[in-house]
């Protein structure tokens, strides 16, 4: 998917989300850490690569009816890492994830101070491993967690999100939040 058409997306929740917002019942806002995995592959060379970095995550989010929510999602480098590579060379240097934009759509199941969620969208991700290449390029993002609403307005939620896995190269992370409900 051309970034043309990650702002027509963007747009489009943008819209969504602040028709709704005026009947919304909840429309919520999340900080977190995020521990990242990600993954290169170059045939071509023969070389593979890991490494994990870190980003910091800011999530905005929707719910006009009960169940549905309407998310965007932007991250940040926080740390970059060390790769290891295998295969035919064995290739050091350094990969970060530069940013991750997203949109999305997705359901929460209230169960008392504990609530279930999952989402499913677009992510335009940007992932550089010095020295062996980059992925910059949108895909379809998924995850899900579990939040704990403790009293009041205030969220603690972990999860899982796949965020980018094609041409070789794959994002992944689990990260913890802290979040209010407005």
């Amino acid at each position: 998917m051309k970034p043309t058409h990650l702002k027509s997306i963007l747009a489009a929740a943008f819209a969504l989300g602040t028709a709704g917002a005026a009947q919304a019942q909840l429309v919520y806002g999340e900080l977190g850490y995020s521990a990242m995995t990600t993954s290169l592959s170059v045939p071509l060379l023969g070389v593979s690569a890991k490494a994990n970095p870190a980003m910091g995550r800011a999530v905005i989010g929707v719910s006009p009816l009960l169940g549905l929510t309407l998310e965007g999602l932007a991250a940040g480098h926080i740390n970059d890492d060390r790769f290891n590579s295998s295969g035919s060379q064995l290739l050091n240097g350094r990969a970060k994830v530069n940013q991750i934009l997203g949109v999305y759509v997705g359901g929460r199941l209230p169960l008392g101070p504990v609530e279930l969620f999952g989402r499913v969208g677009a992510a335009q991700s940007e992932l550089d491993f010095r020295g062996l290449g980059k992925a910059d390029d949108t895909d379809i993002s998924y995850g899900g967690g579990i939040r704990i609403i403790p009293g009041g307005n205030l969220t603690f939620s972990a999860d899982y999100m796949s965020y980018y896995n094609k041409g070789g190269a794959k994002i992944e992370g689990y990260t913890l939040s802290v979040g209010y409900r407005f």
